[in-house]
């Protein structure tokens, strides 16, 4: 039993064990699916981060738009979408540092602009909070960050959709999916490969039960947010915020909500789109994200090079 070969093996896996480990090693986070469009320009590589239920497929116009003006990237998380990983961790914080792994293995190395609309702000914040040097601008759109814990009223309704992405997953088990897909989709108002995309994810079981697992741990995420040490109000921060009925109780407190982290940076412009519907900055509205992207762009000023003169 304990012969020279088995001796061997032995040592194999304590050494396999120890590099595993050491440190706190995790797992890589696989190859997830990125959409890069445009040409690198000296302006910051812009990258979207879709919502609840979203992927990079939510964001086909506005990659147009920007890509007019430079590289912009739009990914879908681990286990949405064209990614795999449906293992992978699904809480906030995971989430941020599985797109860092990402734009690791993409060279992205260089601060980047970070957007974000709805839930998908609150992996943003996290990302900027973690990785801050690597953070050049952010845009907020109809955005959820940890500042939603001061609204009772908005971490109400958070539950509410909690409770309906509950629904959603169970609808898609029953086979609904292809009937409420069709209406998802057209809300955006998605055309083309964009649309096919969008529907399959929406009918997809697993993305749909990643997407819900998500939902399941967005409060408790902000709160872990709210307790990281970086400072991100010198980062420079545009807020796209819009409702239907701004004069609501919800409506107001939301405001608030998307509002106060630009109220604490150094460098913010808020945009308010009247009569704005919670996706229409995805595509009828685009134009207030174009607008504070290339805001971002053009206030750019890369850091010297320590090593440039020396």
């Amino acid at each position: 039993m304990c012969g020279g070969m088995d001796r061997r093996v032995i040592a194999r896996l304590w050494l396999v064990l120890v590099m595993v480990t050491a440190g706190g090693a995790r797992a890589a986070t696989p190859r997830l699916y990125v959409d890069c469009r445009g040409t690198p320009t000296s302006a910051p590589t812009v990258i979207l981060e879709a919502g609840a239920f979203g992927t990079s497929a939510d964001w086909d116009f506005v990659l147009k738009d920007l890509a007019e003006g430079g590289r912009a990237c739009a990914y879908d998380r681990a286990g949405l979408g064209r990614s795999p990983g449906a293992d992978e961790a699904k809480d906030v914080i995971a989430r941020a540092e599985q797109l860092r792994d990402t734009l690791d293995q993409m060279g992205e190395t260089a601060p980047l602009i970070l957007v974000g609309h709805s839930n998908g702000t609150a992996y943003v914040e996290a990302f900027a909070k973690l990785y801050t040097p690597r953070v050049a601008g952010l845009v907020y759109v109809n955005g959820v960050t940890s500042d939603d814990l001061d609204q009772p009223v908005v971490i109400d309704d958070l539950r509410k959709e909690r409770r309906l992405s509950e629904l959603a997953a169970r609808a898609e088990r029953l086979g609904l999916a292809p009937v409420i897909a069709p209406l998802l989709v057209a809300q955006i108002g998605l055309t083309g490969e964009a649309a096919h995309y969008k529907y399959r994810s929406l009918t997809c079981r697993v993305c749909v039960s990643v997407a819900r697992d998500e939902d399941r741990l967005l409060i408790a995420g902000l709160e872990a947010v709210r307790e990281l040490d970086g400072d991100i109000s010198h980062v420079p921060l545009a807020v796209v915020v819009g409702d239907t009925d701004p004069k609501s109780r919800l409506a107001q407190a939301f405001h608030a909500a998307e509002t106060a982290p630009a109220r604490r940076a150094d460098h913010a412009w808020i945009l308010d789109a009247p009569g704005a519907t919670h996706v229409s900055p995805l595509s009828r509205d685009r134009a207030y994200i174009v607008a504070a992207v290339n805001w971002l762009r053009s206030t750019y000023r890369p850091l010297p090079d320590p090593n440039i003169g020396h």
